[in-house]
Order: C-alpha cells, then sequence, then structure tokens
C-alpha cells in the first residue's frame, strides 16, 4: 500500500510542483505591488494607476490560484486514467494488491493534494494580506465574534478546521472524477460523454443527499441571524462538513472499485 501512494505521489508531483512554485512567485510579487514601497512611485495625482494596478494583480492571483485548484484536480483524474483505465493500467491490476487500496491509493494522494491546495491559499493569503488594513478588520471581526457569542476561537484551530474541511470537499471531488471514469469505462463508445454525464447526474445526487445528511446533523442557518451569528454558526458546523464529506469520499471508493474489480473494460 505505502509502495502504490509512493508511486502515484511520485507520478503526481511530476505533474503539478511547477504550477505551485509560479504562483508562490507570483504572490510575492503582487505582495510587493500592495506594499507602501511600490504605492511610493506614483504622486497625489496619480496615486490611482497604483491601485488600479494592484488590484489588478490581485484578481489575477485569485484567479491563477482558481487555475491551480483545477489543474490540480485535471491531472489526477488524468493520472487516474492513465494508471488504471489506459493499457498501462494491465500492470497495475495485477499487483498482488486489491482494488479497494489500488483505488484508496490515489484517494490518499488525492487529499494530500487537497491540503497542498488549501496550505497554498492561506500561505498566498498570508503574504499578499499580512500587516494591512484588510487582515488587521478580519482579526478584529474574529475578536468581536469571541467576546460577542462567550467563545474562544483560536485562529490555528479555525484556520486547520475549516481547511481540512475544503480540503475533503475537494477530495471528494476528485475522488466523484475517478467513478465518473471508471462508468464511463465500461462503455466502448462515447465514453467522455458518459464520463461528464455520470458526473453531473452523481454530483446533484449527492448534493441532494449531503443536504439531508446537514439537516440531521442539525446543520442549518439561523433565521435573520446576524454576522456574528453566522459566522458561530460556520464554526460550530466545520466538523459535521468533514464528517459528511468523508462519508461522500467512502462511497465514492467503494463503488469504484466494485466497477473496478468486476466491470474493468481496457477496450
Amino acid at each position: 500500500m505505502l509502495n502504490l501512494i509512493y508511486y502515484d505521489l511520485k507520478a503526481t508531483i511530476k505533474k503539478l510542483w511547477g504550477y505551485l512554485v509560479l504562483i508562490c512567485i507570483f504572490a510575492f510579487f503582487v505582495r510587493f505591488l500592495w506594499s507602501d514601497a511600490f504605492m511610493a512611485a506614483f504622486g497625489n495625482t496619480d496615486f490611482y494607476i497604483g491601485s488600479i494596478i494592484k488590484f489588478a494583480a490581485a484578481g489575477f492571483l485569485g484567479a491563477l490560484g482558481f487555475l491551480t485548484a483545477i489543474v490540480t484536480i485535471v491531472r489526477q483524474a488524468q493520472w487516474f486514467d492513465e494508471n488504471i483505465l489506459s493499457p498501462q493500467g494491465q500492470l497495475t491490476n495485477m499487483l498482488p494488491v486489491s482494488r479497494l487500496e489500488i483505488v484508496l491509493s490515489k484517494i490518499i494522494v488525492s487529499l494530500f493534494w487537497s491540503i497542498v491546495i488549501v496550505l497554498m491559499a492561506i500561505g498566498v493569503a498570508s503574504v499578499v494580506m499580512v500587516q494591512t488594513k484588510i487582515f488587521e478588520t478580519f482579526a478584529k471581526a474574529i475578536a468581536e465574534v469571541s467576546i460577542n457569542n462567550n467563545i474562544h476561537i483560536s485562529m490555528p484551530r479555525l484556520l486547520i478546521s475549516t481547511g481540512f474541511c475544503v480540503a475533503t470537499a475537494i477530495t471528494s471531488i476528485v475522488t466523484l472524477c475517478f467513478l465518473s471514469q471508471m462508468i464511463g469505462q465500461m462503455s466502448n463508445s462515447f465514453r467522455n460523454i458518459i464520463i461528464l454525464m455520470s458526473f453531473v447526474g452523481i454530483f446533484v445526487i449527492s448534493l441532494a443527499l449531503q443536504y439531508v445528511a446537514a439537516r440531521a446533523l442539525g446543520i442549518t442557518v439561523p433565521a435573520d441571524a446576524d454576522p456574528n451569528q453566522l459566522i458561530a454558526f460556520a464554526i460550530a458546523s466545520t466538523a459535521k462538513c468533514t464528517f459528511i464529506n468523508l462519508g461522500t469520499i467512502a462511497v465514492y471508493w467503494l463503488i469504484t472499485s466494485y466497477i473496478l474489480r468486476h466491470h474493468l473494460n481496457l477496450l
């Protein structure tokens, strides 16, 4: 199992490391554009030019980060197809391991990359916003929520719990891509259309079931809630949402492994 994870991780690192380095470098460049040193280059009459440049750069950084997340998902789906569903898959499926382990290895590596995406987002945001008014306003808002609701909010704990919840949500999407690919490969024609239709259909059904599960666990937005109540509600619901995401991943994993074991079609 560890050898599978190592092999999958090594293969995906080759495909993704360049995107991560690029966005990290651009984050420091954007931070420079938001610095007082950059704005000092513009006089009182044309200061708006500097403002336009720094906001445009921040917007481009956000778009680049989103694109990086999408590319990370797509690259993992491509590796799944290459390693399992292409002719190379004949070798993979001859390994002395169960189909559950083969798919689980891909999911664990997906969770790793999802965590990397979240850490990258936190790191980029920290580089850009630390020691700025935006960061000070955010920290003050968290402190006010903590005082108004008589709860202690630890920023590291908040980031970890929220970040892991987001990471599991991303992992569930990647695992759904794996499942959709497995469904599509069972057909000898129109595979891409079937993959797309199965992805959309299962995604919609999953959202409906997750909504039902969320209501059963008490995750309902309070009516007429003020911002403080909404933030407190989000903090309390993070663990439950993570549990729902993990349950969704487990279901996708079991179905994907079953199809891989009983309905593999490499034609």
